[in-house]
């Protein structure tokens, strides 16, 4: 049984992308396959630089780092959004063209959307 995190919402205005990474990490304590995808806005939790302020909580970038302690190696990203930033990004997702990505979308037994 796969199951995959699909991240769309922004990194810091609410508290989905959080909620959705903690869920990730709960899966992957208890040995479950788990991958986590990324489009439109949750792409910002990649950006390397980034500087979140003391109200909005935990900096949410520093547990990517940390995904492959909780055996979550795969991180995907599709390809096409990448051509569009300019920003330097972590280096631990997998860029997916589009018939990949929705070939990984039915590989997928479970999909949670945050």
């Amino acid at each position: 049984m796969k199951t995959l995190i699909y991240l769309t919402s922004p990194t810091y205005s609410s508290l989905a992308l959080k909620e959705g990474l903690d869920l990730a990490l709960v899966l992957g304590t208890f040995e479950q396959d788990v991958s986590l995808c990324l489009t439109g806005d949750a792409l910002s939790l990649l950006h390397i630089n980034q500087s979140p302020l003391q109200r909005h909580g935990k900096h949410l970038y520093k547990l990517l780092d940390g995904l492959e302690f909780y055996d979550i190696v795969n991180v995907y990203v599709k390809e096409d959004e990448l051509h569009n930033s300019t920003i330097e990004l972590w280096d631990g997702i997998t860029s997916l063209s589009q018939d990949a990505w929705h070939s990984m979308l039915r590989d997928h037994t479970h999909i949670y959307r945050f």
